[in-house]
């Protein structure tokens, strides 16, 4: 029987894992490559290869498996990347070896379940009659309803508590998942959310981490005192949720941000849903609130294209700044949609003209020029006051535009506003932020071949390793010199040894034999080398003739005779010098043999 590692690998394509993440363009017979997630790079120096199943990074010299790139993709342990892969693959994992996965786990599963309770309660409760009648008045659907999983959590005090109890899930659990919360008096939990429509917080994976709690306006409670209640209320921060983390809708809008190149950012969960309704389907909300560095980093994965569309008031403009600013420091094109006056925000707009909506969608205006528009509504710009506020609101915008090009336009466009000739704007511009941390440039340099004969060493290594059985006269007896780095050596000796050995796998290749061996010898270090010269092989020779592949190989070879021979005429000569300097007549007999010899 298959271990569960070796059986997810056995039916998972790496090409469509990683293709679900990076926009992957052809690159030779059996490769792939994309822009680099893990450093900033403008080359493509990002590898896949699907006959072997690994990728590697020439820029910072990440590499592995599935199981690896899912870890540094989404920061997962090996436990919970084993597990996440299996779901995806339907190999069963009996038991996770750590006690934070299990907490998690169970932390997803009591989040599901409370899901599924709130949804059974909004389609069949006769209490949530006036949750039913507010999302019919806000156009939602039903098949909307369905597709985001809304529900209604009941008036009672412990009635979603109670049920969770009876299914086996300890107080603790409950509390811990941000459902309950400790009665202010005598012992045991009530609901964290009563009385309002239920929207479940997915991660981009879809698994329920959350949710976000809206006030009914119709509902008992509400009529009661509405005024000292939040409209919204979000689950708290919790070992699954973290609300600067998590983009709504992301889960639903990957694969058609992806087919866009675009992610439209709206202010409220509604505005997804909405959204939806209107058969626009590459919008995320950031919750109200400017976007982080984490969610633009999970942004990043499908596009670096970002359009907001936020709410025509002053703390969504205000949001959406921030959000810009940090959006811009990571390399992102930032644009903007234009709301039609009087509407308030895209769900709005998507229930009074869902045409408009998907018109509009799709004629975004560059960041900046929404942002003057706004910025100018209401000023007197005659006036030395409203000038001042207008300047103070546009220069540091204008200043964080890296593109020369693009700020000059802008700057031209700022100085007409006000009324100033632009060289004088220009001169007084502050200069930049420096900011050396880039969140998204996690490069950790790999030690590089030190010499043209370790680079040699790699790519005639790299080269057999992919089939060794083409070229049967070298059969891995390489002339390595003394000089050669001792990791690599070591790699060959490896190779070399499982090449001579009678260990055979028909249904594997030979390099996944040699990874596997090394893998169960856990000499992780080696298995780095071992992906990033085969790639490197692969780079060097996937669009040569096997007949030039033929030629290429034999000059690598004769390189690395030759330097030996080098490096052994020096061994020599010195040798030499120490036997006539000690007077050993045959020692000096033999060593001038060998160098004829040579």
């Amino acid at each position: 029987m298959l271990d569960p590692r070796d059986e997810i690998k056995q039916k998972l394509d790496i090409v469509e894992l990683i293709g679900e993440y990076l926009a992957l363009k052809p690159a030779g017979t059996h490769g792939f490559r994309a822009i680099c997630p893990f450093h900033s790079e403008k080359t493509p120096s990002f590898h896949v290869s699907s006959d072997r199943q690994i990728w590697h990074c020439f820029g910072c010299g990440e590499g592995g498996d599935c199981f690896s790139f899912v870890m540094k993709m989404e920061g997962m342990n090996f436990p919970e990347a084993l597990m996440h892969l299996g779901q995806k693959t339907g190999v069963e994992i009996r038991r996770l070896p750590t006690t934070e996965s299990n907490v998690k786990q169970r932390l997803y599963e009591i989040n599901e379940l409370a899901a599924k309770y709130y949804r059974k309660v909004l389609l069949d409760s006769k209490a949530a009659e006036s949750a039913r009648e507010y999302v019919n008045n806000r156009g939602i659907t039903s098949e909307q309803c369905e597709k985001f999983k809304l529900g209604y959590s009941p008036a009672d005090w412990d009635s979603l508590t109670q049920f969770l109890l009876k299914r086996g899930y300890s107080e603790s659990e409950i509390g811990t998942a941000g459902l309950g919360q400790k009665r202010q008096s005598g012992s045991g939990l009530i609901d964290r959310f009563r009385d309002r429509l239920m929207i479940p917080l997915r991660d981009h994976h879809g698994k329920t981490v959350g949710f976000t709690a809206r006030l009914l306006p119709a509902s008992p409670t509400s009529s009661a005192s509405a005024a000292s209640l939040p409209k919204y209320i979000n689950s708290p921060e919790t070992p699954i949720y973290h609300k600067g983390s998590l983009l709504f809708g992301l889960d639903q809008a990957k694969t058609s941000i992806k087919q866009n190149d675009c992610a439209i950012v709206v202010e409220g969960n509604l505005d997804v849903v909405g959204s939806h309704k209107a058969e626009i389907e590459n919008v995320i909300a950031s919750s109200g609130t400017a976007l982080t560095e984490d969610q633009l980093r999970l942004i990043a994965r499908y596009t670096k294209r970002l359009v907001f569309c936020f709410d025509q008031d002053a703390a969504g403009l205000t949001a959406a700044k921030r959000g810009v600013s940090i959006a811009r420091s990571l390399g992102f094109d930032v644009r903007a949609i234009i709301l039609p006056q009087g509407i308030k925000d895209p769900d709005e707009l998507a229930q009074k003209d869902p045409t408009e909506w998907q018109k509009l969608s799709k004629t975004s205006v560059p960041f900046m020029q929404y942002l003057i528009l706004r910025v100018i509504q209401g000023k007197n710009l005659s006036s030395v006051d409203d000038k001042r506020n207008v300047s103070q609101e546009l220069i540091p915008a204008l200043v964080e535009i890296s593109d020369i090009v693009e700020q000059e336009h802008w700057l031209k466009e700022i100085a007409s506003i006000l009324g100033i000739d632009a060289s004088v704007l220009r001169s007084h511009l502050p200069s930049p932020k420096k900011n050396d941390f880039n969140p998204l440039d996690t490069k950790v340099v790999q030690p590089k071949a030190s010499s043209k004969e370790d680079r040699a060493a790699m790519l005639v290594i790299g080269l057999l390793v992919a089939d060794p059985k083409a070229y049967p006269e070298f059969t891995f007896d390489i002339p390595f010199g003394e000089s050669t780095s001792p990791l690599l050596f070591e790699l060959y000796n490896q190779t070399k040894k499982l090449y001579h050995s009678t260990n055979t796998a028909p249904k594997q290749t030979f390099f996944s034999r040699l990874e596997n061996q090394l893998k169960s010898e856990s000499r992780e270090d080696l298995v780095r080398l071992l992906i990033e010269i085969s790639f490197l092989a692969e780079k060097s020779f996937s669009q040569l003739s096997q007949q030039d592949v033929q030629k290429q190989l034999n000059s690598l070879i004769l390189l690395l005779r030759h330097s030996k021979e080098q490096s052994r005429r020096k061994n020599i000569a010195m040798e030499l010098r120490q036997a006539e300097h000690a007077g050993d007549q045959e020692t000096v007999k033999r060593l001038l043999s060998e160098l004829n010899n040579l």
